[in-house]
């Protein structure tokens, strides 16, 4: 998710000449690139996104008293629930995992194809949508199933869904029975989040998955088919490591709010006490980007949702207006606004292949010098950004990003 992870150092170096007892807020915090990479300083480091999955990863990367828990120790605890749930699924959807497996065998894409289209999920099928409503109600009900009527046959196997239905049933009910902590529990949503973007047959994000409709498709489907969940899953736990030490992490915050919301700025006001340096790394093109990763949100959520259309999106979405060209110089506009108000410094990163840059050709420096009376552009350095599957095209192209900072 995102692009910092390289830009994170050059970032961190350019606030190094601000008072490092003034907390970093990352107001669009993603995956906590920049943010995490604080944790080479003394300065507090605070995440907001509306997003419940990116939350969960900052709640666990930048707060945590403690790393992952013990891989072979959840193992023990979980599995039993595991099990059980498993074979409630397997009970009612096992004809669908063998005659998905037929399909994939057979290296016949058609057949392939038409075992897909015929495979129900709450999108297609009156029965399974009645069945989501229902359980919207009850999210908790016996056997944990929405991944095997929401999402199999599709960003995953019907058997990698039943998987990931049944490693959620076990953590929640683990940490219900107190055999795990909420934090032991934090870290294995986590890890289980990691496991289906590891295992998901999509072409690196969730906006749509391969459907198999050629020699490559199919067999990328089958390679991705034989990883399991529940392998992938602990795995996960060996490789999660939180950013810095347990003494900079208590300084830290997390937040899910909307920036164009009065909420956020409240908790804000309440909580620094003082001097900030806001970051902001806003959306940049037309594609809202939720719908990249849907699957992951209702995984975290675990709430039933709709689904539509042939990527299965949930109908509530969000939807950010910077990325509508009509509203995005509105949304930087109000954004410099809330900060400059307060007298905190603004850290804005924004390529020249932006709707603000490229679509609506505005000078970023001239919009911040309206709020803020010390603006300099911090740098500008060549990087790369994802075309989000390259359906056009490359799947990366090289473009110019650029720091301003402004107080």
């Amino acid at each position: 998710m995102g692009n910092k992870d390289g830009l994170a150092p050059a970032i961190v170096a350019a606030l190094g000449d601000t008072d490092a007892s003034h907390p970093l807020v990352d107001v669009f915090g993603g995956m906590c690139s920049v943010a995490g990479a604080m944790a080479t300083t003394d300065r507090p480091a605070w995440a907001n996104d509306i997003q419940h999955f990116a939350v969960l990863a900052a709640r666990c990367m930048l707060t945590s008293r403690k790393g992952p828990p013990d891989r072979c120790e959840m193992e023990k605890r979980l599995a039993p629930w595991y099990r059980t749930n498993l074979a409630a699924l397997r009970e009612r959807f096992g004809d669908g995992v063998e005659a998905e497996r037929r399909a994939l065998r057979s290296g016949d894409s058609a057949m392939y194809g038409a075992g897909g289209d015929a495979w129900p999920q709450v999108g297609s099928d009156a029965e399974f949508a009645a069945e989501a409503g229902r359980l919207r109600m009850d999210p908790t009900a016996f056997p944990y199933r929405l991944a095997t009527i929401t999402f199999s046959w599709g960003y995953f196997g019907v058997a990698q869904a039943m998987q990931l239905d049944s490693l959620r049933f076990a953590i929640d009910r683990a940490r219900g029975e107190k055999q795990i902590s909420g934090p032991e529990a934090d870290w294995c949503r986590l890890a289980l989040l990691g496991a289906a973007s590891r295992i998901s047959s999509s072409p690196g994000h969730f906006a749509q998955y391969l459907r198999g409709d050629s020699t490559a498709s199919l067999d990328r489907i089958q390679l991705q088919r034989k990883r399991g969940a529940w392998d992938w899953c602990l795995a996960g736990l060996d490789r999660l490591e939180p950013y810095g030490n347990v003494e900079w992490r208590r300084q830290n915050r997390v937040f899910r709010q909307d920036t164009d919301g009065d909420k956020l700025w409240t908790l804000l006001d309440a909580a620094v006490g003082g001097k900030a340096i806001v970051y902001a790394d806003p959306p940049y093109s037309k594609e809202h980007y939720s719908r990249y990763y849907h699957v992951l949100e209702s995984l975290e959520r675990y709430d039933y949702p709709q689904a539509s259309g042939v990527g299965r999106y949930r109908p509530d979405r969000f939807r950010t207006p910077f990325s509508v060209k009509t509203e995005v110089e509105g949304a930087l506009r109000d954004l410099c606004g809330r900060v400059a108000d307060r007298g905190w410094t603004l850290a804005l990163s924004y390529p020249n292949s932006g709707l603000l840059t490229a679509g609506l050709g505005l000078n970023l420096g001239d919009v911040l010098h309206e709020k803020f009376s010390d603006v300099r552009l911090a740098f500008e350095t060549g990087t790369e950004h994802s075309t989000l599957g390259g359906r056009h095209g490359d799947s990366r192209k090289q473009v110019s990003e650029y720091l301003w900072i402004a107080s």
